[in-house]
């Protein structure tokens, strides 16, 4: 009967310690959302942080979107864009590291969002239209000339 008790009281020491180790793991996040372009209000308790930047160069509209994950994910930035639409999604798991400043001195998040991927679509586009119309003006030109003496 001893030795059954004993066993039991090691279980439960063992589900106590594991219990506190998975508490010990979560951590206090910013738990917000903005369309004014920042948030650093509200809490949540989780795995890590997360930080959801979305942005259109269309109609100057950010959002913002702050909380807290579950399971664990590598801490990083990853930013994404197609035409005028970008979105930034960082992770990190220290207490309030999605706040603003957090992820620039983490050194996740650079301390101003670059231009949205779009820009840099447009000016692809233009040069290519030049590049366009300048082989089309050399071909007629090259053909003229060809009349002309041919």
């Amino acid at each position: 009967m001893k030795l059954l008790l004993g066993i039991g009281s090691l279980s439960l020491n063992v589900l106590l310690i594991l219990l506190l180790v998975q508490t010990a793991s979560a951590i206090i996040c910013y738990d917000c959302h903005s369309d004014q372009g920042t948030c650093n209000e509200g809490e949540c308790e989780g795995i890590v942080c997360i930080k959801m930047e979305t942005s259109n160069k269309d109609n100057d509209r950010k959002t913002i979107q702050k909380g807290c994950g579950d399971e664990h994910e590598e801490v990083s930035c990853q930013q994404s864009g197609f035409g005028s639409k970008w979105m930034s999604r960082c992770v990190c798991d220290r207490p309030f590291c999605n706040g603003d400043q957090a992820l620039v001195e983490a050194g996740l998040e650079p301390s101003s969002a670059p231009p949205p991927p779009g820009h840099f679509t447009q000016f692809a586009l233009l040069v290519a239209i030049l590049v366009f119309v300048g082989a089309s003006c050399s071909l007629i030109v090259i053909a003229t000339i060809c009349v002309q003496f041919c």
